[in-house]
């Protein structure tokens, strides 16, 4: 019993090493390194829609204000005013009949790059989504030197606890991101604010048949994903908790469907269980804690789960949340846990579910 409790004492504090290393690292002032070698002509904007009328708007005005080229909005089954927004802001309309943004890209993309050519480079955003206005001067130097990058996001929205509860999620996330690139690895693709040249999307089919097709497409992608902190997408957070949980479980179901059917679980280290190894690292350091602490063991997990979630955040994160959002933070993970066990068993559902987007500045 005393070797079995050692060696899950190694593992779990080796987990807790690794993820805290991880975090100091992505935190740190560290820059990803320029080292140019392609030749960029232009920079187009693609924005799959599907009745997003209330926001349309501000993504094609702040891409256009950034400096793309050219915008081009694919219009997926929309029965509202999106075609005509879109239109009369001057973007490129594509009309599709799809219903699924996966589907959406893998029928467009290729389209497009054959107008537009191999050596431009292209932009995935969601409809919603807003760049800052240097957005291409800050991203020019690392489009220039590696072949798909995915930049930095945060909360367009940052009032209510729904919204501030994703500022916690993001930050870790994005720290492990940027040190995933520093450490010579592959970032994950977010969905939106990632793009690619067109001879990458020629030659790596966009072809993913998850509702999260952007982790399954960074899982068949043989070419490193570059995290870019230097370049922010605002993207719209869920205000109620049901449409938060209704995205999260479909996050959770792409996960699962990429892991037991894209490429095999041990094909691609973005298909290790990364949920499960991360649950088996804590409960690991949990059970190597000395007898007298076990009858603390929530304390304990409350505070490691704070410092995972704390630690991460930079000042600018940490001025917009409220002191007492660290505990809400715990419990909101708590239904995480029920997300993941749905999705566990249910990821064969490919069904495309919507988050509405009616969130709205001035551009």
């Amino acid at each position: 019993m005393e070797h079995i409790k050692f060696y899950f004492g190694i593992f779990g504090y080796l987990f807790v090493g690794v993820v805290l290393f991880l975090i100091l690292l992505g935190k740190s002032s560290k820059k990803v390194p320029i080292r140019r070698k392609y030749s960029v002509n232009k920079f187009i904007a693609i924005i799959p829609a599907h009745n997003e009328e209330n926001v349309i708007a501000n993504s094609i005005l702040s891409v256009k204000k950034a400096g793309f080229d050219k915008v081009v909005v694919i219009l997926d089954k929309c029965t509202d005013d999106t075609p005509i927004i879109a239109k009369g802001l001057g973007a490129e309309a594509m009309f599709v009949n799809f219903r699924s943004k996966g589907r959406s890209l893998a029928y467009a993309i290729p389209q497009i790059v054959q107008k537009y050519g191999e050596d431009a480079f292209y932009m995935i955003f969601d409809a919603d989504n807003v760049v800052e206005e240097k957005y291409i001067e800050h991203i020019k130097p690392y489009v220039e030197s590696y072949p798909v990058i995915q930049t930095n996001l945060y909360n367009l929205n940052v009032e209510g606890i729904i919204p501030r509860m994703y500022i916690f999620m993001d930050a870790i996330y994005l720290r492990i991101q940027k040190a995933l690139t520093l450490l010579g690895l592959s970032s994950i693709i977010s969905g939106y604010g990632w793009g690619a040249y067109g001879w990458v999307f020629n030659k790596h089919k966009f072809n993913c048949n998850s509702v999260l097709e952007d982790f399954e497409y960074t899982v068949k992608l043989p070419l490193k994903v570059t995290f870019v902190e230097d370049a922010t997408v605002f993207d719209e957070k869920p205000v109620n908790f049901i449409a938060s949980f209704r995205q999260r479980l479909r996050w959770y179901r792409g996960y699962f469907y990429t892991v037991f059917k894209v490429n095999g679980i041990a094909k691609n280290l973005y298909t290790i269980p990364l949920i499960v190894f991360s649950g088996t690292g804590i409960l690991s350091f949990l059970l190597s804690l000395p007898n007298p602490l076990y009858i603390s063991i929530p304390v304990v997990v409350f505070v490691l789960h704070t410092l995972f979630f704390l630690l991460p955040l930079n000042e600018r994160e940490l001025k917009d949340v409220k002191w007492y959002d660290i505990f809400l933070i715990f419990f909101f993970n708590m239904t995480n846990l029920a997300a993941i066990l749905t999705a566990m068993f249910t990821y064969n559902k490919t069904e495309w579910i919507r988050t509405p987007h009616v969130f709205k500045v001035n551009i």
